[in-house]
């Protein structure tokens, strides 16, 4: 997991007000501040914007302060209490009764600043304790978590963050010789004026790409690789290039064999894109990025493209001001993306807390997801799992196009952008009988919702387990034909490969509680084709393997429909397996087939 997503708390600090309470908790690698109008979002993240870097205090869910406690609880033995009693002249409960009130009152204290704290807290601040506590005390915790200590001080280590602002007065047009953006913000905003390069308006667009072209080796090539970025992800491949006139104050935009032509000619959603992008690939260092609303002008396919753009420049982190219903969908669906509500207390104080229920924040917009409306064609799934696997599925195929050498395929694939140019959408299962999926005006479908008046180009993907179903399946072939997939297998999870479903079973078993004297035997899975059935689920067969009592009752993998059990928490975990670097897969040939099926749909729906 990258090193960003660790970071679970942070405290901003002011020099002239050292922080005393955490400013974020739940901190993800992308953070989205979200409220009514007037919340003060923007005025809470300008704040957190000015307030210093340089010694920031974090706190990790690899290691928070809570661990402490519980080591101490479990794991301190009668005579290393008496060793702290003896050098501290304080019982060990004192110190776990200390800890818990630095957490039960918020104070921006990590595992870093615990000994410190405690120094203040129990013994007034006198030092001559210190080396006590730091080895009675913390170094048995570090000790005991080795490995999520080693990856805490990588964190540490990254020092010096930078910071930068991008409002919405933003604009690739020149209004002025002078950046008056930048001049109209710092008067509203800053008057103490932060310093130009902190601010990106998008004025110095030109000035700062002929200062990369004309600069080292290593800047020119950062300007290619923001180059084919654009070209791989809006231009389909075609060579793109940035040309900062010396005739003019205006960069031109080179694509392929057409003629260059000012940037502001470009599509106002990828004139913003690469307001909103350039910055994050010039960054030399690590840095915290501050962003107004970036889904002005941003359709909602290429919202997604952004986030996706941010999750992958690891090293940075973003604080984001949003209104849009589809950086929420998003959201949820994502491990490195945090959600946080601001509003005005009683007193007329803003508050920032973690969001957790999403159906609560959409209200509060008055929107509701709606892409289904917005992409070229839809394709229809059962639930959220076969929409999670189906997308790791499709980006794999566009990889291995680049492995076997099929560039200008896989360059052609990667342009076609989700809620752009296609859009998943779940029928939910038996609610698939509500839908009628035919053409016909007439009114003998009166009590069936006409899924082409969401839209009309519709690929339908069902489990085989609805076969036998009525007529439900000759009913579908019927509608739709050649854009009906009936899975040959029982549901999605029996396509995945072999391997990764027992990887994720052993990874999962290692989160179950109450195993007590049960076993999970995966090395007895050896069988080739074991779970490609198509009357059984993957969580029944997993079931077989794992070796427990005869009066256990308990299933630990398998509904009793056979089905897997916690069925999205599978799919995460399956997820997260497939995109780590250190796993190794190829796609089945029925996947590639079935993506080969798909990705034909959405190119023909986008002639």
């Amino acid at each position: 997991m990258k090193l960003t997503n660790h970071i679970n708390k942070i405290a901003f600090q002011d020099p002239q007000r050292p922080p005393t309470t955490w400013s974020l908790t739940a901190v993800k690698q992308i953070n989205f501040f979200i409220g009514p109008n007037n919340s003060g979002k923007s005025r809470k993240l300008r704040e957190y914007f000015l307030l210093g870097k340089s010694s920031l205090i974090l706190d990790s869910d690899l290691l928070p302060v809570e661990q402490c406690i519980h080591h101490w609880r479990s794991d301190v033995s009668l005579s290393q209490q008496s060793q702290i009693l003896s050098k501290t002249r304080r019982q060990l409960s004192d110190y776990i009764a200390d800890v818990e009130n630095i957490i039960e009152t918020n104070q921006s204290v990590g595992i870093n600043e615990l000994n410190q704290a405690l120094i203040q807290k129990a013994h007034g601040g006198n030092r001559g304790f210190s080396a006590h506590l730091q080895n009675l005390l913390i170094e048995p915790v570090k000790k005991a978590n080795q490995s999520k200590w080693a990856t805490l001080e990588q964190i540490n280590q990254i020092k010096g963050w930078q910071s930068v602002y991008i409002p919405t007065l933003r604009s690739l047009r020149n209004i002025h010789d002078t950046d008056a953006f930048y001049q109209r913000t710092t008067t509203d905003y800053f008057p103490r004026s932060p310093s130009k390069e902190s601010i990106f308006t998008g004025h110095t667009l030109y000035d700062d790409v002929k200062a990369h072209l004309l600069g080292s080796h290593k800047e020119r090539e950062k300007v290619r690789k923001y180059e084919k970025y654009l070209s791989e992800n809006f231009f389909f491949g075609q060579d793109i290039s940035l040309v900062p006139r010396i005739d003019t104050d205006v960069v031109y935009f080179k694509e392929g064999e057409k003629e260059e032509r000012p940037i502001y000619d470009l599509g106002d959603g990828i004139q913003s894109i690469i307001m909103l992008t350039y910055p994050i690939f010039m960054a030399n260092e690590n840095t915290m990025f501050f962003i107004e609303e970036p889904e002005l002008f941003l359709h909602a396919g290429l919202q997604r493209t952004l986030i996706e753009t941010y999750a992958n420049h690891e090293e940075h982190m973003f604080f984001i001001t949003t209104h849009s219903n589809h950086f929420l969908d998003i959201a949820q669906e994502r491990d490195d993306v945090s959600i946080h509500k601001v509003c005005q207390n009683d007193g007329g104080s803003t508050e920032v807390t973690p969001a957790e229920e999403f159906e609560e924040l959409l209200t509060e917009l008055g929107v509701r997801a709606s892409s289904v409306l917005l992409a070229n064609c839809s394709i229809w799934v059962e639930g959220i799992t076969d929409k999670l696997y189906l997308r790791t599925y499709l980006n794999k195929y566009i990889e291995e196009l680049r492995e076997k050498g099929y560039e200008q395929k896989a360059n052609q694939l990667s342009s076609y952008h989700e809620n752009l140019h296609f859009v998943f959408t779940e029928y939910q299962g038996s609610n698939i009988t509500h839908w009628y999926f035919g053409e016909s005006n007439s009114g003998e479908h009166i009590n069936s919702t006409p899924a082409r008046k969401l839209n009309h180009k519709i690929l339908l993907i069902a489990d085989a387990d609805i076969d036998g179903k009525g007529g439900r399946v000759e009913l579908l072939k019927q509608d739709l034909g050649d854009t009906f997939i009936l899975l040959e297998w029982k549901e999605i999870e029996n396509y995945i490969p072999q391997k990764i479903i027992i990887d994720t079973a052993k990874a999962r078993w290692e989160t179950f509680n109450g195993k007590k004297e049960c076993k999970f035997n995966a090395s007895n899975i050896t069988q080739v084709g074991l779970f490609e059935k198509n009357n059984e689920g993957i969580g029944r067969t997993l079931e077989r393997y794992v070796q427990k009592p005869k009066e256990l009752k308990r299933n630990f993998y398998s509904d009793d429909s056979g089905t897997i059990k916690d069925k999205v928490k599978f799919c995460h975990t399956a997820i997260e397996i497939m995109n780590s670097e250190d796993t190794d897969w190829k796609l089945t040939p029925e996947l590639t087939k079935l993506c080969e099926r798909i990705w034909a749909h959405v190119i023909d729906s986008n002639k």
